[in-house]
């Protein structure tokens, strides 16, 4: 018997690796995660990831096993931003971006620092995704006013390309990575 029927859902092992199309007899006493398929809703052009590289962004990679030749469902890139609102030290995050649902608000989870190392009130303490089973991340919030009447209202059916889409996302994110709102916590610190 397979892990899991064919649908909108892969099943993960620890590493991240999808495995839904094993045996569950080679899975006993493991632990697995349930997340969205691999490349799920049509993911984020690879062409426009190319685009971005190109122009702002030089350090995004696409995350292999979230990607086709055509589709990024996730990638890493670095941006800039500060420590705390108390600390405006200067401290260059990398991000692990899921777009596997994109034209959808896509997700930023900071790879590091690592999650003991982060004060920002505006990150979310560690979890455990479906994007990177097994690994400790910390969420972005890019905020209540952009993820519920911006992105949807304003961006995701918009008419444009996918790059301005990811890069109008992550201008979101770099804002909020260089000003913590300390009115709107994500984290105590």
């Amino acid at each position: 018997q397979k892990l899991a029927p064919e649908g909108a859902f892969d099943v993960y092992d620890q590493l991240g690796k999808v495995i839904s199309n094993t045996s569950v007899a080679n899975h006993r006493d493991a632990t697995v995660y349930v997340g969205v398929a691999k490349v799920a809703g049509g993911a984020f052009k690879a062409a426009s990831l190319s685009k971005l590289k190109r122009s702002e962004y030089p350090s995004m990679r696409h995350i292999n096993q979230h990607s086709t030749n055509s589709s990024v469902g996730a990638f890493v890139v670095n941006l800039p931003g500060v420590y705390s609102h108390q600390n405006r030290t200067q401290v260059m995050y990398t991000l692990l971006i899921d777009a596997r649902d994109f034209p959808n608000l896509p997700t930023a989870y900071v790879l590091t620092p690592t999650c003991a190392d982060i004060a920002h009130v505006n990150i979310y303490q560690g979890n455990s995704f479906s994007v990177a089973p097994g690994r400790e991340l910390c969420a972005v919030c890019v905020g209540n006013q952009f993820s519920r009447i911006e992105w949807p209202e304003n961006w995701q059916n918009a008419k444009v390309s996918h790059d301005v889409k990811m890069g109008i996302f992550l201008d979101q994110v770099r804002m909020v990575l260089n000003n913590p709102n300390p009115d709107d916590p994500a984290r105590e610190v």
